[in-house]
């Protein structure tokens, strides 16, 4: 599980730091880690997560993105999709699927991710 006291900000008042703690943060990183698991050898990027997941506020899904890398159960690939908002986001996959990417070429791993 992640730790507490780094879900808030060092300087954060009372009220955000009881917010955090009434949080089921091992929940939430096991669904967001389920969403991004199902995109499989594809990937997705962060608007992929937040569309299939509109019950939760933005800020608790995004935030579970850097604890499941921090956890080696993601992997941020370096190719990138424009977003909704028209800027880049690199794609995110299940390291059990990036782990067989191992033999693929630059090239082949591109066409994967964009479902060519």
């Amino acid at each position: 599980m992640t730790e507490l006291y780094k879900l808030y900000r060092n300087d954060a008042d009372k009220t955000s730091i009881e917010a955090v703690e009434s949080i089921d943060v091992s929940k939430m990183e096991k669904i967001v880690y389920e969403v991004i698991d199902s995109y499989g050898q594809s990937g997705c990027i962060q608007d992929d997560v937040l569309k299939k997941l509109p019950q939760f506020r933005y800020s608790s899904v995004t935030a579970r993105f850097k604890a499941l890398e921090e956890k080696n159960l993601i992997v941020r690939c370096n190719t990138t999709k424009k977003g909704d908002s028209g800027r880049s986001q690199r794609y995110m996959m299940s390291k059990r699927y990036y782990d067989l990417d191992e033999d693929l070429t630059e090239e082949e791993k591109l066409q994967g991710m964009l479902g060519v």
